[in-house]
């Protein structure tokens, strides 16, 4: 029964965060965390703009 509340939350939090809320966002874009580790957001041109690891830190 532990195991599945466990579980339930780490999927609540893990869905807060895909949202771009929960601190998964920087000045507006929603944040993403690459396959090497890096933390990006698409520009208005479609390009990855990378920022500061910590920004990410809340979306693992």
């Amino acid at each position: 029964m532990k195991k599945i509340i466990l579980l339930s939350a780490i999927f609540l939090i893990a869905i807060s965060c895909s949202d771009g809320s929960g601190g998964c966002s920087y000045k507006g874009h929603t944040l993403y965390v690459g396959e090497k580790g890096g933390c990006y957001y698409v520009n208005s041109s479609g390009n990855k703009e990378y920022v500061d690891k910590k920004n990410c830190s809340s979306c693992y």
